[in-house]
């Protein structure tokens, strides 16, 4: 290991519990997480105390809500299992291949009902899940960090 690489790892140490001791993270699934705390800003999600709530992740407006996190390379989104909820959220992470229209901003949001899951149907191993053509519309909600203000 170098020394750049020594110092990026330090960094991110200290990250993780900046962004745990401000409550942003729950856990060490740190996407996810951060796609639990966009989520429940933007839309005023109530997220579950228990970080091992079976099948949902929050609750908006009465309905079980499931939220998940698409970035980087990895072609496809587990949707989970669409009788545990009654929407899910699908957040893109600005590196995610799954991203079809430009746009600059950090996360794009995109919401599907139980029911449109179902409709998808299930992979060979029984799965639900979605690739890009899922994506191929405007997102939900398009969340950017930073205002031009701060750039």
């Amino acid at each position: 290991m170098n020394q750049e690489q020594r110092k990026a790892l330090v960094k991110f140490g200290s990250a993780v519990r900046e962004l745990m001791d401000c409550g942003v993270i729950r856990s060490h699934r740190y996407l996810g997480d951060i796609a639990e705390f966009l989520c429940a800003n933007e839309y005023g999600i109530d997220l579950e105390n228990n970080l091992r709530e079976v099948g949902h992740d929050g609750v908006l407006n009465n309905s079980r809500v499931q939220i998940k996190y698409g970035g980087g390379k990895k072609k496809n989104v587990d949707l989970g299992n669409p009788e545990a909820y009654d929407e899910v959220f699908i957040v893109l992470g600005k590196e995610s291949v799954l991203r079809t229209q430009p746009n600059n901003a950090d996360f794009l949001v995109y919401r599907m009902t139980a029911d449109e899951v179902r409709a998808l149907g299930t992979t060979n191993a029984g799965k639900y899940s979605c690739g890009s053509i899922q994506f191929v519309g405007p997102p939900d909600r398009a969340i950017s960090l930073l205002n031009e203000d701060d750039a």
